[in-house]
């Protein structure tokens, strides 16, 4: 299945995703993770504008918070197995 990047993103900017997908190495992952203002640390306000800039410039990688780490992490969009919104986090 191929997805869309700016659903995902739009998804992202709202709820909190289950996103599986296939690191670099090849092995296999599973990130819940976001983009929702609400979630991110205090100093995302302060980190906006470059998060957009990154995700302007790397059509081909999405960027969010690992709310299960507490930690920015990255995915190839070409590389997502499934997404899935995660209801009620």
């Amino acid at each position: 299945m191929i997805y869309q990047r700016d659903q995902i993103l739009k998804d992202l900017r709202e709820y909190v995703l289950e996103v599986s997908f296939d690191k670099v190495d090849g092995s296999p992952r599973v990130m819940r993770c976001t983009l929702d203002p609400k979630l991110l640390p205090k100093t995302y306000l302060n980190e906006e504008k470059e998060e957009k800039e990154f995700h302007a410039k790397n059509e081909n990688v999405i960027a969010a918070w690992d709310v299960q780490k507490g930690g920015w992490r990255s995915f190839r969009i070409d590389s997502i197995k499934y997404v899935q919104i995660i209801e009620g986090y």
